[in-house]
């Protein structure tokens, strides 16, 4: 069974000193006779135009029967002196729909995972601002579009306490990651 996940450093793993992540968790919970494909497709800084733009050629090489799609923290951001997201909320709201439509074409199960809040307190804008008021409406979008589609939609947005569990106020450490796969892995019928 081929599963692909789409998403940013997040999904990627970036900060874990396991490096695994949340992503590379599951990978590892799974059997291997019946998950022996698993792709992480995590790259820092993505967005949901930047998935979007590289998502066709990757899907049709790995032919995948589930697909996990991990966006929208990167899209919510404030590039350092802008007031504007990285991606509008319109065009978020598009991109994830066209991710979804292509995959629709041949995949059994689409799987949405919510942007996790960050420590704003503990973030340096030096080169983007995260807001989590701003990350919310990112997050509701998504579920939005997660019932639009009839898809499962993975909340993350409480999971992670910002004081102990993020390592830079953005990025989860181990502790973090380890608690989101485990609120990934319990909303999963995978075995």
């Amino acid at each position: 069974m081929n599963i692909g996940v789409w998403g940013d450093s997040i999904t990627f793993g970036a900060c874990d000193k396991e490096a695994l992540g949340w992503a590379g968790r599951l990978r590892r919970s799974m059997p291997t006779d019946d998950y022996n494909h698993f792709y992480n497709f995590g790259i820092c800084g993505e967005t949901s135009a930047d998935v979007l733009k590289r998502f066709q050629v990757e899907f049709d090489a790995i032919e995948p029967e589930k697909v996990i799609f991990a966006l929208g923290i990167n899209d919510s951001k404030f590039p350092h002196g802008s007031d504007a997201h990285l991606v509008s909320l319109d065009e978020y709201r598009k991109n994830m729909q066209e991710l979804i439509d292509r995959a629709k074409e041949t995949v059994n199960e689409i799987v949405l995972v919510g942007p996790t809040a960050v420590g704003e307190e503990y973030t340096t804008p030096r080169v983007s601002t995260f807001r989590d008021a701003e990350i919310t409406k990112f997050r509701d979008a998504l579920k939005e579009i997660a019932e639009k589609n009839n898809l499962k939609f993975i909340d993350m947005f409480d999971v992670l306490d910002p004081t102990t569990d993020l390592d830079d106020g953005v990025h989860p450490n181990t502790e973090g990651y380890q608690k989101m796969f485990e609120a990934i892995k319990s909303e999963l019928n995978w075995s």
